[in-house]
Formats: C-alpha cells, sequence, structure tokens
C-alpha cells in the first residue's frame, strides 16, 4: 500500500511537471507576448489573442465544469471544478495508470488560488486565467510553471 501511494504522489508530481510544457506542437510560437519575471504583477500578463478573466468570470464559467489538459505524451490532466469551491483531479497516464488529489479553489480578486490535499499540501498556489476561443489559460503567478491551457468540458463528464 505505502508503494502504490508513493507511485501515486510521484505520478501526481510527474503530471504537474509536465503540464509546464506549453503543449503546443515544436516550433508553434508559444501564445504569451513576452511572459514577465517570476513573482510579477498579475497585471504585467498577456496571452495574445486571449481575454483575460476575473476570479468572478473565471468561477462562472468553470464552477459545475471541468478542465482538460491532453499532453504531448498521452497523458492526461483533468480538474473538474465544483461550485462549492472544492475540486478534483486525475491524471490518466499513457499506460492506463491513474492519480488522483482533492482541492480547494479560492477567488481572489484577479487571482484564482488553488491548494490540494497531496501535491504541496495546504499551500495555495495562485494563477490569472485568460480564455482563449473555447480554452482557458493559466498561468502561474510564481513562475513555478508554464503557461497550461485546457480544454473547457461542460460538467464533470469523465467522472472526475
Amino acid at each position: 500500500m505505502k508503494s502504490h501511494l508513493r507511485f501515486s504522489i510521484l505520478t501526481l508530481g510527474l503530471a504537474l511537471a509536465a503540464c509546464a510544457q506549453n503543449g503546443a506542437p515544436p516550433g508553434t510560437p508559444s501564445p504569451l507576448a513576452g511572459a514577465p519575471p517570476a513573482q510579477a504583477s498579475p497585471a504585467a500578463f498577456d496571452v495574445a489573442g486571449g481575454k483575460r478573466l476575473s476570479a468572478d468570470e473565471f468561477r462562472r464559467l468553470a464552477a459545475g465544469n471541468t478542465l482538460d489538459r491532453r499532453m504531448s505524451n498521452g497523458s492526461r490532466l483533468l480538474i473538474h471544478v465544483a461550485a462549492d469551491g472544492s475540486q478534483r483531479l486525475k491524471l490518466q497516464g499513457v499506460n492506463g495508470q491513474t492519480a488522483t488529489d482533492r482541492g480547494r479553489v479560492a477567488f481572489r480578486g484577479d487571482q484564482v488560488c488553488s491548494s490540494w490535499e497531496r501535491i504541496n499540501p495546504g499551500r495555495e498556489t495562485c494563477f490569472v486565467y485568460f480564455q482563449l476561443g473555447q480554452d482557458l489559460v493559466a498561468i502561474d503567478l510564481s513562475g513555478a510553471m508554464a503557461p497550461t491551457r485546457f480544454n473547457l468540458l461542460r460538467g464533470n463528464p469523465e467522472r472526475v
């Protein structure tokens, strides 16, 4: 049991590292228009062609829905955001393995802050979001992760 838990935590860590990729095919320019240095003010970020969302706009779009990130290696990251501020994460690996986590999301001005039970337990990571067509782009305000692009799925079709 201990080794299974250790494997799940390692898998979640690898998933987050994979999310740090920009997800664009090789040679495709990033949608970021000049990423600012780490720990920059939220106002310093921009996504070319994207509409910056307030935390309330993000909440209206995401509450009750699922953020879906398909990575170039074939794995998939799903985050279901519930209306009550709880969230669930599910990573589906390329060989059928899965890892999960639970957490909370808080809305503060322009920032959407997430905390998880197993990923950096209890520590918040804050993001600003942009809408880019049907997708949402999350930018980590600490600069620890590269911008991450999610497709927004209605409801919870994958039962995260």
